[in-house]
């Protein structure tokens, strides 16, 4: 047959020629790895390649007499013989997108190219349609918008930094929490968006060593990051790499968690934790340094109550005694200042003036101020009494006095503290006003309101936790006080704490000091490891009249009472002893005798457990060195306590 012979055919229904294909051009067809079909002019079915049977999953004796119509969807169908009418009008090249219904019913997305096929003569003979199967890329393309999805949820949700740094280590994309860094990160490599340099990075950056590393990478030390409005805030940085196919880094995700409130929390333990250890050490240089104080402060008064009993006339030496005295009860005051510091429990509210608290503090600060700040004292002693704890009022007044310090710093100033009353409120109620007073710089209105919350501070990082304030409020607070605060740039500013003047009974010791010190009699056991300590106490108590019997071990001591050998009317032991407690003693002291009254004496009053010696019997304690006039007011008042309670 000639080519137009072999190409064409005609067919029965229409008389309209049926393109005809040689095997080469079915060979060449198949060859082809997309899917393609070749049609008549109507469209109708005559040569499908491999690919085109699997896309449609129809056989060419499945396809044949049929269109290829018969396989597409009704708007595919459509816009096909849209595409014919413009090739056949002389555009030989049409495209449309839609889909395959396959023969099991499955619908499959394609993009269809129509070609117009001449003779060799130029007429039109055919159609060739290729078909790209596009499910896969619409799958790629769905499951590239699901993850731009997530990263966007992830990007959104996640509590800290998060972004994504390309091989250059310039950002590529960020979350929002970059931004608080900086405006416009994409584009800026980390060490300008985070550490405000251009230079290289510092090899501990978790982002860089990741880059190099190829490994997940975290910050040791946390970093510091200053953000646009000047606060400081700690980060825990990890840097993990992406890693291609080919074994070459891509980036690094940059992951930043804020951890600027735990940063602070450890700092406020580990000072904390320095404060117990401190306070332990405390606690045992006092111990042994008031059962140093207790024969001076003891032979001393014993000496001087000598004189006085037998008329010595030497007022000289009499006078060298009171100095004795006194030194020994600034080196006592000394020991509680020190303490005052690492106490760690809160002591119970008295009834007290609190000028001698306010005093004990000026004399402190006149011996830790710069001499440029003039320290001026208006205190009335008359004020009134108020229920406080003095070791709190203490931490108050010291706090206040530094802050004040603080504001004067570098310059010549004045630090003014007074107490007085401060008259009644509208509710009736009296107060007593303690204010510190200074000239320094100032403090900004607007910060005036934030002064007492904690962790807010004026002063520089390196000289202030902003604790102190937060804790003074507290402390008054608590105890039914007010504190306020007024303050002018350039001028100064004043704290006023107002505490509630309490009416309630008192003991008379706590208000009136004793003329005479109180004789007694009786017999007491007296039990101290430090052979010193007994034989003064022992000696100051003979003086006032009382039998002692003392003892420098506790087990001894235990031995001689339980074998009733002498019948005693009370025992005073020391707490720390090495082979029995006090507490231990007094316990096993009443176990024999329920009746026995017990007084306690310490070096170091933080070791001392109410409750313990409470459950112990013990009816008082007392913390070592005492004056004679303390000594007799405890065993007095021990004493009549266990002779009202056998009356009874």
């Amino acid at each position: 047959m000639t080519s137009d012979e072999q190409y064409r055919r005609t067919s029965p229904d229409d008389g309209l020629d049926v393109p005809v294909m040689s095997g080469r051009e079915r060979r060449l067809l198949d060859a082809v790895a997309a899917p393609c079909v070749v049609t008549d002019l109507r469209g109708r079915y005559v040569h499908g390649n491999p690919g085109f049977h699997r896309l449609v999953g129809q056989d060419a004796a499945a396809m044949a007499g049929r269109t290829l119509s018969d396989c597409l969807s009704a708007d595919v169908a459509e816009a096909l013989r849209l595409v014919d009418r413009e090739s056949l009008a002389g555009n030989t090249s049409q495209s449309c997108d839609g889909s395959v219904v396959t023969a099991s019913g499955a619908t499959k997305s394609v993009r269809c190219d129509r070609t117009l096929l001449r003779d060799d003569n130029g007429a039109p003979s055919a159609m060739m349609t290729t078909l790209v199967d596009l499910s896969d890329l619409q799958a790629a393309q769905t499951a590239q918008a699901a993850a731009e999805l997530q990263r966007e949820a992830i990007n959104q949700g996640f509590p800290g930094i998060l972004g994504y740094f390309d091989r250059n280590l310039q950002a590529v994309w960020v979350n929002d929490g970059i931004r608080r860094f900086c405006a416009d990160p994409l584009g800026r490599s980390c060490r300008e968006i985070f550490c405000r340099r251009r230079t290289s990075c510092d090899h501990a950056c978790a982002i860089w060593r990741a880059m190099q590393s190829g490994k997940i990478e975290k910050r040791v030390k946390c970093v510091e990051l200053s953000n646009e409005e000047g606060e400081e805030q700690v980060y825990d940085v990890t840097g993990v790499p992406v890693v291609l196919a080919s074994g070459a880094i891509d980036g690094v995700v940059m992951m930043a968690r804020d951890v600027s409130e735990r940063h602070r929390l450890e700092k406020q333990l580990r000072h904390t934790q320095k404060m117990e250890a401190i306070g332990t050490l405390a606690g045992g240089i006092a111990h042994d340094f008031n059962n140093v104080l207790t024969p001076i402060m003891g032979y001393s008064e014993i000496v001087r109550l000598k004189m006085r009993r037998d008329g010595y006339p030497d007022q000289t030496v009499s006078d060298y005694i009171d100095e004795i005295l006194k030194a020994a009860r600034r080196a006592k005051s000394l020991v509680e200042q020190i303490l005052t510091f690492s106490r760690s429990h809160e002591k119970k509210e008295i009834l007290q003036h609190i000028h001698p608290i306010v005093k004990e503090v000026m004399k402190l600060m006149r011996v830790t101020l710069p001499a440029t700040i003039q320290i001026k004292e208006e205190i009335d002693e008359h004020c009134g009494l108020v229920s406080v704890d003095p070791v709190q009022i203490h931490q108050v007044l010291i706090n206040l006095c530094t802050n004040s310090a603080h504001a004067m710093a570098g310059r010549r100033g004045t630090m003014t503290v007074r107490l007085a009353k401060a008259g009644r409120d509208e509710d009736g109620m009296e107060w007593v006003e303690l204010s510190v007073a200074d000239t320094g710089c100032g403090i900004e209105a607007e910060m005036l309101d934030r002064i007492f919350e904690p962790y807010f501070t004026t002063k520089e990082k390196s000289r202030g936790t902003g604790m102190g304030l937060a804790m003074v409020h507290g402390i008054i607070t608590r105890q039914g006080g007010r504190i306020t605060v007024e303050s002018q740039i350039g001028v100064g500013t004043v704290f006023r704490v107002l505490l509630p003047i309490s009416r309630e009974p008192t003991q008379l010791e706590q208000i009136i000091s004793m003329t005479e010190i109180m004789q007694g009699e009786g017999r007491i056991l007296l039990v101290d490891d430090e052979e010193q300590v007994v034989d003064v106490t022992g000696q100051m108590l003979r003086s006032l009249g009382y039998e002692v019997v003392g003892m420098t071990s506790a087990t001894e001591a235990l031995s001689l009472f339980s074998k009733g050998e002498r019948e005693f009317d009370l025992l005073i032991t020391d707490l720390t002893m090495p082979d029995l407690t006090g507490i231990e003693l007094s316990a096993r002291f009443r176990s024999l005798r329920p009746d026995l009254p017990v007084v306690l004496f310490t070096g170091y009053s933080e070791q001392f457990s109410r409750q313990l010696a409470d459950q112990a019997g013990i009816l008082d304690y007392c913390t070592k060195p005492l004056t004679l006039r303390q000594l007799a007011s405890v065993v007095h008042r021990v004493l009549r306590r266990a002779d009202v309670a056998g009356r009874g």
